[in-house]
């Protein structure tokens, strides 16, 4: 087997050995994503998985942290990835932490003593795809979960002492939703305990659903003040203890911050205000040009 899928990873997880465990999306229908568009699911074989671990191991500690690649690894069955980390643990037998990504329905494939069980094993940490709070939105953008089943499912790993990250997409619902998507977002995490959330700004690739149903008059796309404006909102009434991360090339304000910090965010949200006040349109849409990545 012979993966051809280009492996990605988020930023937390530069310092960790990468493992391949699976190309492609096991869902892969989600309207707006271009990442694993093309790419057949395929998972490794626990014996490449350890073969490629020996190929690392003068090159990693002992006590390395492991991340599993792939869009959505979680979807493994439970014995699979028991198998998977008994086979990183014969290479590295101390690692000190396993993480990949999940999607909220592959979490609620597991029961809680397996997701417990798959704690004490070592997994430490997902990244979830949750996308939004909007109900209405995760309809249009066919995102197979609802923001009830995600704050169920994420009660579930907080019980199992799974750590977890986030992913929020601005403007995902397009023209007209973003402030109702903030507020929903917001009031989502505000019920769970995510160490981070990540947000990206909804940018419309080729060859995906979104981008025929935006040629179709079937879906409008936000503009950079509304995608601004949904950050406003959604951080104006995010309360929780958790760390807000906003870095990421598609977004068109890039903010860092605990959001204990109370003064910290303070003047953040000043400072979005005094944006959206003082620039024009055409200048907020050129903080980030997405109509150039409609045709890459």
């Amino acid at each position: 087997m012979e993966f051809t899928e280009p492996a990605m990873r988020p930023p937390q997880e530069a310092n960790s050995l990468f493992l391949r465990a699976t190309q492609g999306c096991s869902y892969n229908d989600c309207h707006f994503c271009y990442v694993s568009r093309g790419y057949p699911f395929m998972a490794v074989k626990p014996e490449d998985l350890e073969h490629e671990a020996m190929a690392y191991k003068p090159f990693f500690s002992s006590n390395t942290k492991v991340y599993l690649t792939g869009s959505n690894p979680f979807v493994l069955p439970f014995n699979t990835l028991k198998t998977y980390i008994a086979a990183i643990r014969k290479v590295f037998p101390n690692f000190s932490e396993l993480s990949m990504q999940s999607r909220i329905d592959d979490i609620s494939r597991k029961s809680d003593a397996q997701l417990k069980e798959l704690h004490m094993l070592g997994l430490a940490q997902l990244y979830i795809g949750t996308e939004n709070g909007n109900e209405e939105v995760l309809k249009l953008m066919n995102k197979g979960h609802t923001a009830a089943q995600t704050v169920e499912e994420l009660h579930r790993l907080d019980k199992a002492e799974i750590a977890y990250t986030t992913f929020y997409v601005l403007g995902l619902g397009g023209k007209g939703r973003g402030k109702a998507s903030g507020l929903a977002t917001a009031k989502m995490f505000n019920q769970v305990n995510p160490r981070r959330i990540t947000t990206t700004g909804m940018t419309i690739f080729p060859n995906t659903p979104v981008a025929e149903m935006l040629k179709l008059g079937e879906y409008f796309e936000a503009t950079e003040r509304e995608k601004i404006e949904e950050l406003l909102i959604f951080l104006e009434n995010l309360n929780i203890d958790t760390f807000y991360d906003g870095i990421h090339y598609l977004n068109s304000l890039n903010y860092r911050f605990a959001n204990s910090n109370k003064e910290f965010k303070r003047r953040v949200l000043e400072d979005i205000r005094e944006i959206l006040q003082n620039y024009s349109d055409w200048e907020l849409e050129k903080m980030v040009n997405r109509k150039e990545k409609h045709s890459l």
